[in-house]
Parts: structure tokens; sequence; C-alpha cells
């Protein structure tokens, strides 16, 4: 994923996903299938979910593989609504036979609380988060409580794994020229939900399956990305469950998701010296075209 000698190659570690959302992200697209009396019941809660998630880091053209670090999570989170905000005192139980717990914290943004763990190994996950039916109790500062239960069993993690299958790779990196349009490809799905972007940029693209399959490329049109930097980017395929009927109105998900990270490096803009040396052979080029007419 990098490429220019004035960027130093870097192989992605999975340590990004502790500064992101939960991956599944429920979308306008999603809300809208909502009748409007249906909606309007609860404004003090906003989404909340709870997923597993198998990381995949890319370096090359071949089949993203396994992350070294951080291989697989447990995320959950709830979202502020419109009129409260949710306590850390919120809970979420798991199945019985557990043995891990979760510990709600008030994110950086102040917009929702959330807790993600991270295994070694797909069996570690499972034991301390099996499959079975996750209890919320959420706490609001309006003051309210609400109850759900949502079931996390019953779907695997989707079959695909994310694959970027642009061949501009060197040293691990995906190159990219940013003074132009640059359209990044990846394998078709027709999971449930895809999110693909850059990290610390306004690169993104979450969508949820309409019946159509979900897309395939994203285009970074030029300029967006500095010239001679390194981004972290993401890939997201995940299939799931969702209910909005147990706190009116507010949609609640449980997802598996396979997650793809790659390191994108955009090339260098050329230095003043390298121009003028290139106007220097130019110039002496065209001399000697003189010369031998």
């Amino acid at each position: 994923m990098r490429h220019e000698s004035s960027v130093t190659p870097c192989i992605p570690t999975i340590s990004q996903p502790q500064a992101r959302r939960a991956l599944f992200v429920i979308g306008a697209i999603v809300l809208s299938a909502t009748s409007a009396s249906a909606m309007a019941t609860v404004t003090d809660v906003g989404q909340y979910v709870a997923g597993k998630t198998a990381n995949y880091t890319q370096t090359g053209t071949g089949t993203p593989t396994i992350a070294s670090i951080n291989p697989y999570e447990f995320q959950t989170e709830i979202d502020n609504g419109s009129s409260g905000t949710i306590l850390a005192s919120s809970t979420l139980t798991p199945p019985a036979g557990a043995t891990g717990t979760v510990t709600y914290a008030i994110n950086s943004d102040n917009t929702r609380v959330k807790d993600t763990q991270y295994f070694t190994s797909a069996n570690a996950l499972n034991s301390a988060f099996p499959d079975g039916n996750y209890t919320f109790t959420i706490n609001t500062s309006t003051p309210n409580t609400y109850t759900s239960t949502l079931a996390l069993s019953g779907i695997t993690y989707p079959t695909d794994i994310p694959t970027i299958s642009n061949t501009s790779w060197s040293g691990g990196n995906l190159v990219i020229d940013p003074t132009v349009n640059n359209t990044i490809t990846w394998n078709a799905s027709n999971d449930l939900h895809l999110n693909f972007g850059l990290d610390n940029t306004y690169v993104n693209l979450n969508t949820f399956n309409s019946g159509s399959g979900l897309p395939d490329s994203y285009t970074i049109t030029a300029n967006t990305l500095s010239p001679g930097q390194s981004y972290t980017g993401y890939l997201d395929l995940a299939i799931g469950t969702m209910d909005n009927s147990q706190i009116s109105g507010v949609m609640g998900a449980t997802y598996f998701q396979n997650s793809t990270y790659f390191t994108v490096i955009t090339t260098p803009e050329p230095t003043a010296g390298f121009l003028l040396l290139m106007g220097v052979a130019a110039a002496g080029l065209m001399v000697r075209r003189r010369n031998l007419a």
C-alpha cells in the first residue's frame, strides 16, 4: 500500500477500530422503511447494536489474511437520541455461559456509549460472547430506562472477505495519484451492509442492500487526498438482523462482520528541484535535436 521513497512503507495493524464506530451503522435507507408512527415514540435513545467482527489485512492483490493483531472483536454501542443522552450505567447482558462482560463508557464525542473488546481467536471471542440472546438495559438522562433483547445467533460471518481489486500495490500499500480521480474497486457482494472509507478523511460509503446488491466501487475525486500522505482504509461487509419494535421506533441490530484494513499512500508532489532538472533536460534535448538537424 505504499510506494514512493518519501513515504515509509507500513503494513497496517488492527488498532484502528478503537477510533471507529460500531461498524454496523444503521443508515437512513433502513430508517426510511419504518412507519412514521412507529418512529415518533421514543426520542431519547438512538440506535443500539452489538456484534462480532473478524478483522483482515490486505497488502497486495492476493486474498486478505486474518489480522495478526486484534483479529477478532466484540463491539456494542448505544447512541444518544434527540432528546437525551445515554448513561454509562446502561448494561448489556450476554446469554448464559458467557465469560465476557460489557462495561459501557461514554465515547469521546459524547454522542454514545460503547465497549469494544479484542480477542486472539474466534474460539476466545465465542467463549466470552457466545451466540444467543443479548439483553440491553438502556438508561437515559431524561431519566428513562428501556429494555430490549436481541438475538445474536442463527447467522454467521459473511462468506465474502472484503478484497480491494486494484492492482497498483507496492511495498504492501495501495498507491494513488491524488491529482486525478481514483476508482477503488472490490468484490461484489449480496450481503446486508457495506462500509468503505479512509480514516481522517471525508471518503466514506455507508450503504445497505436495497435488493440489488451492494456497490463494488467508490471514486475518490481528484485533490481529495493530500500528496505524499498515508491513510488507513477499511472495507466492511456485514450481515445481521434489525428490530425497531422492542423500543418503539428505535432500531436495534446484531451483526456478524468481516472487515479488511489496508494502507493507501499518495504519490508526492514533484519537488522544485526535480521540476528544474526536468526543464534543463528538456532544453538540452531540444539543443541536441537542432544540432542533429
